[in-house]
């Protein structure tokens, strides 16, 4: 296998595939937690702009702890 720089296209349609996904992601995380708070009171009910932050922080760490694990292996 070779260890070969990803080229701009590919991480452009990365992060392009990324924020196309950001808002289903949002709305299902929405959905769901509205769904477990009508059974749970405890559970808050969040609205889209809030589970779309929740996201993206999501994603940001995701990314910031595979880094950390990837500089770690090497």
């Amino acid at each position: 296998m070779v260890n070969q720089r990803p080229n701009g296209a590919f991480i452009a349609g990365a992060c392009l595939g990324a924020l196309a996904v950001l808002p289903f992601e949002a709305w299902l995380l929405m959905l769901v937690l509205g769904a477990v708070h009508s059974v749970f009171a405890v559970v808050p009910a969040i609205g889209f702009g809030t589970a779309v932050l929740f996201m993206v922080g999501w994603n940001l760490g995701g990314t910031l702890v595979a880094g950390l694990f990837r500089r770690l292996r090497k």
